[in-house]
């Protein structure tokens, strides 16, 4: 039947709505990863002194929350959503090699903010860039850095 199904639709349909059905498809999955863990991220609420590893791949932080939405962290949640966590919850945010995988200005800004909002007063946010330095040297990156008040947080 499946194999029927997927006859017709490339008979009847072009590559892009293929595609398009394809990301929609992965789309409700992640979505449906992320609600499982926002229950999940319940059980890390009550804890004192939280260090997020955001994006963390195979590279899992004992005593901290390992969130990735394809790997088996603590939490599958997709980072383009709020982050169940309390405001002023979160000693440490750390992220690497993830921020430049995000679409801009959207995504990146939307991540911005909510680690912020999550950060304790005094609280650590961390970011390893690959190229970094190339990335926010070139014409277009120095523009987008520009709109960006790195220092003052809550503008973001």
């Amino acid at each position: 039947m499946i194999r029927w199904i997927r006859e017709v639709v490339k008979a009847q349909t072009s590559a892009g709505v293929r595609r398009a059905i394809r990301d929609l498809w992965h789309e409700v999955q992640l979505q449906r990863h992320h609600r499982s863990s926002l229950k999940r991220a319940k059980e890390f609420s009550s804890r004192a002194n939280l260090k997020l590893n955001i994006g963390c791949g195979s590279n899992l932080k004992a005593d901290w929350v390992n969130i990735d939405l394809f790997q088996k962290a603590d939490l599958q949640l997709d980072i383009r959503e709020n982050l169940p966590f309390a405001d002023e919850s979160v000693s440490i945010v750390y992220s690497e090699h993830f921020f430049e995988h995000l679409e801009y200005p959207d995504e990146a800004l939307k991540f911005l903010r909510e680690s912020w909002r999550v950060l304790t007063p005094g609280g650590i946010f961390s970011l390893g860039i690959p190229d970094f330095v190339l990335s926010i040297t070139s014409p277009f990156a120095v523009q987008k850095v520009q709109k960006l008040n790195f220092l003052g947080g809550p503008e973001f």
